[in-house]
């Protein structure tokens, strides 16, 4: 395998520990007691997931301006920070969802299983990130517009973060 992938994975894998451990403890826990705080607390892990992935944005991008690359290591690195990004705020709408219906207003019907709630709010958190938001999923509560305006932010600074330095990348060209 290539240094370069060994590197970003060795770097990448708290991050992705953070997103997964704090998405099941958001679903499988906090979404499921009733307690007025675990709408708070599920906003909160996203605050410190977003940070890890910040903090693996910005390093990532800094050694790939450092250093010259394959185009193929800055996609591999743009498609791990969209799908961190993915599945970090799907799990927190679909935790939000199963601690109280209410705070999203979902005109395709409610779904039951909790993979249905996954791919659903999967769905939603794709068509925020890609800016097109159909309405046929929305955010009703403070809490649960907060997400989507976490998201759009963190979106926002990966993307602008990664093209306004893209000038700075150096790329290898294959042989």
């Amino acid at each position: 395998m290539d240094s370069f992938y060994k590197q970003l994975f060795g770097k990448a894998w708290l991050t992705i520990s953070v997103v997964i451990a704090a998405g099941l403890i958001n679903i499988v826990l906090f979404s499921r007691l009733d307690n007025s705080w675990s709408e708070y607390v599920i906003l909160a892990l996203s605050i410190v997931k977003i940070y890890f992935i910040v903090k693996l944005s910005f390093n990532q991008l800094m050694k790939i301006i450092a250093q010259s690359h394959l185009m193929s290591h800055i996609l591999v690195l743009f498609a791990l920070l969209i799908g961190l990004i993915l599945l970090s705020f799907a799990t927190d709408y679909a935790a939000l969802h199963i601690y109280d219906e209410t705070n999203f207003k979902n005109s395709s019907g409610l779904v039951s299983s909790t993979s249905e709630i996954l791919f659903e709010y999967l769905y939603l958190s794709t068509i925020t990130f890609s800016s097109v938001g159909y309405g046929d999923i929305v955010p009703v509560s403070m809490v649960a517009k907060t997400l989507v305006m976490l998201q759009v932010a963190l979106r926002f600074f990966v993307l602008v973060f990664g093209i306004a330095n893209i000038n700075n990348i150096k790329i290898e060209k294959y042989e």
